[in-house]
């Protein structure tokens, strides 16, 4: 439980550039000062606080108070009020006046200032002028003060009452008072429950338009969230209904926010304004691109023995696809030689003085790209340009300077993504998205490579020959064996195969056994548990998460050293991490994973793949622990050792899809542990959940 502390704010002596973390005084009542650190930044020095938080020891600056939230009171002395004042607290009133102000009427300043802003005019100095501009000056702060408290009391902290500021200047309060609802669709960090809760509080009841509004919005936010392009309008409807929305006002609320631009309805299918467009502009550059016809396999064939390579027959006809159209897919499972074909195609594209370019969605699937194929790779956000103030430079008007572009791991391309990608590829370019069609799909709206496979509207090429070497690979035999529906062979009852393990537990001794395979089985194999050997888990809660096994695994593979914490987070040197949020200014991905290379608070320093990267206050709220990860956030990746935690508890997320993406992230070793229910029960359940998506309707009929 946290403790509680009181007393007067002082200066502050640093502070983030964010305005996110700070370090100050705090001088308390028996005229002790100790040092606070948080999120107090925006606070004025003089101000009474009633902190709450916790004490902590740091190794070089001492005992410290961890703030987690504040309570802001008047200054209760006349230091403090001197130092309010004159800390620019009020514009107008500078040091010099503020003693003045504070010598004539002591404690009672601020209510003078409140009540009787007149009497400003006995004090030397102020003249009508500099009255007028400290109450105005004083009404302003009021309302900001206000708008603060009333933010906090929802849970909403210091970063988003100075981002409703910045939208709404004057008129902050005012819209968080009467039109709480545009706070959700406006203001980054503010959803609809939150904005709800403060209609609730200023008696907006449920039958009120903007209530409904703003609930069909996030309903389909919600919705783009978990993959789906629309909902069927029966659908949305029926999402809604459970929170206290009457059906005729949902109904008319549909109606004024197709009117009004914000959803498109196309035959009972109701889309956000943007997805509906994105949807239609990619259908139609994808037609735009068809035709061309495959070039003659002998060109083929001549690249390829100039690489020292030999494709079989599907390879042959993906790389004279790839040549001769101007749009092709190419997809295949583990073992089929994706990579090789991209090889012998850029080989190709050389004899013929052509520029090819490579990309991906991640960084490391980037450079699993590049290390296969002897050419850079890109993430599409660094090959597109993409500037955080102003979006991605290249576009339409400033197209991608290329004869081709290789698109690797194209599952994971959502809609919107590849909307801005075709907007930059030239229409006379080739373009090749190439990836494996049955794993997960993309997490955002869209299943993109799903949907150009199964349309029959663009060129593709399924292969299906595994590699002699892949066959003898107990990995690759049981990837296919998961997508034909079976359940997956051990090993131990499969001679001759020794990377695939499964290794049944109870949920209770599941954890264990997984921390002991990592910790002390696969080290004699060779592994690294640290650098090679990722745990993989279906979701994020429960015993079998990822947030329990990251602490556990913490606990046991790196438990002591210097150390950061963040909330709930603790970060060590050594700590294996995820970025989970794309980080523009540090060109940083989702999904991208590195190390604690060092730590001086406030922040600590990450290596990812040999680059340092600075992080501090709120930007560590993009780092989790990555001993553990979910097996969506591993899509993209390969890693030496992979150990997946599978229990019925998963029950919700257990499909064909997940288990098969877990077991090819595993290059050398895999090993299942939990039930083996879970496993039979995810194997037997097909892998493609709906998605709701017209692509691939609009493409067969522009074909």
């Amino acid at each position: 439980m946290g403790e509680r502390l009181e007393g007067e704010l002082g200066r502050i002596s640093y502070a983030a550039e964010d305005g996110s973390w700070a370090v100050a005084n705090l001088h308390r009542a028996d005229g002790s000062a100790v040092t606070i650190v948080g999120p107090i930044a925006q606070l004025t020095g003089g101000s009474h606080l009633v902190l709450d938080g916790r004490w902590s020891t740091h190794a070089r600056y001492g005992k410290r108070f961890r703030v987690d939230g504040y309570l802001i009171e008047d200054p209760k002395t006349l230091e403090g009020l001197r130092r309010y004042l004159a800390s620019g607290a009020v514009h107008g009133l500078g040091a010099t006046l503020a003693e003045r102000t504070v010598a004539k009427f002591g404690l009672e300043t601020l209510h003078i200032l409140e009540n009787e802003p007149e009497r400003l005019r006995e004090v030397a100095g102020i003249g009508k002028k500099r009255l007028g501009e400290i109450v105005r000056c004083w009404e302003r702060d009021k309302a900001g003060r206000e708008l603060a408290v009333m933010l906090r009391a929802h849970g909403l902290g210091a970063a988003v009452a100075r981002r409703v500021t910045e939208r709404y200047g004057d008129e902050a309060l005012g819209v968080v008072q009467r039109q709480p609802y545009r706070l959700a669709s406006e203001v980054p960090g503010v959803g609809f429950r939150t904005a709800d809760a403060i209609a609730r509080a200023h008696g907006l009841g449920d039958d009120h338009p903007d209530r409904a509004e703003a609930l069909l919005c996030w309903v389909l936010d919600e919705a783009t969230s978990q993959g789906h392009c629309f909902l069927p309008r029966r659908e949305l409807l029926e999402r809604a209904r459970p929170h206290r929305a009457p059906s005729e006002v949902l109904e008319a609320a549909l109606v004024r926010l197709q009117l009004g631009g914000r959803l498109v309805v196309e035959d009972e299918a109701v889309f956000v304004a943007a997805l509906a467009a994105a949807e239609r502009r990619v259908a139609n550059d994808l037609a735009a691109r068809g035709g061309g016809e495959p070039i003659d396999a002998a060109v083929v064939v001549d690249a390829a023995t100039r690489v020292g390579l030999q494709l079989n027959r599907d390879q042959t006809r993906a790389v004279a696809s790839a040549l001769g159209h101007r749009l092709a897919v190419i997809t295949g499972g583990p073992g089929t030689g994706k990579t090789t074909i991209v090889r012998v195609l850029l080989a190709a594209a050389r004899q013929r003085k052509e520029r090819w370019a490579l990309a991906a969605p991640t960084g490391r699937a980037a450079r699993r790209l590049q290390e296969g194929c002897g050419q850079e790779g890109k993430t599409l956000h660094r090959l597109l340009e993409y500037v955080p103030a102003t979006g991605f430079q290249r576009n339409a008007g400033n197209p991608l300077e290329l004869a081709g572009l290789v698109v690797d791991e194209a599952s994971m391309v959502d809609l919107e993504l590849l909307d801005v990608l075709l907007r930059a590829v030239p229409t006379k370019a080739r373009l090749v998205l190439v990836g494996d069609a049955d794993q997960l799909p993309s997490v955002g709206a869209g299943q993109v490579l799903r949907d150009l496979v199964e349309s029959d509207a663009v060129p593709t090429v399924r292969l299906t020959q595994v590699y002699r070497q892949a066959e003898d690979s107990g990995i690759v035999r049981n990837a296919w064996r998961i997508l034909r529906g079976e359940v997956p062979v051990s090993g131990q009852a499969e001679a001759g195969k020794r990377d695939f393990f499964l290794v049944p537990r109870s949920a209770q001794a599941a954890q264990d056994t997984l921390v002991q395979v990592v910790r002390e089985r696969l080290p004699t194999l060779g592994f690294d548990p640290r650098k090679d050997v990722q745990v993989l888990s279906p979701m994020r809660k429960g015993p079998l998460g990822t947030r329990a096994l990251n602490e556990r695994l913490q606990a046991e593979l790196n438990p002591s050293g210097r150390e950061l914490k963040k909330g709930a987070k603790r970060f060590r040197v050594g700590d294996r991490v995820l970025c989970v949020r794309n980080d523009y200014d540090h060109d940083v991905f989702n999904g991208d994973v590195g190390v604690v290379a060092s730590i001086e608070p406030p922040g600590l320093s990450v290596d990812f793949d040999g680059r340092r990267v600075g992080l501090v206050g709120d930007q560590l709220e993009q780092l989790e622990l990555a001993y553990a990860v979910t097996i969506h956030k591993s899509q993209g990746s390969e890693y030496p050792a992979v150990v997946v935690a599978l229990d019925t508890g998963h029950f919700v997320m257990l499909r064909r899809n997940l288990v098969y993406t877990a077991v090819t992230r595993a290059k050398r070793f895999c090993c299942i542990v939990g039930a083996p229910r879970a496993l039979e029960t995810a194997v037997g359940r097909r892998g493609e959940e709906i998605r709701y998506t017209r692509l691939g309707t609009r493409l067969r009929d522009s074909g």
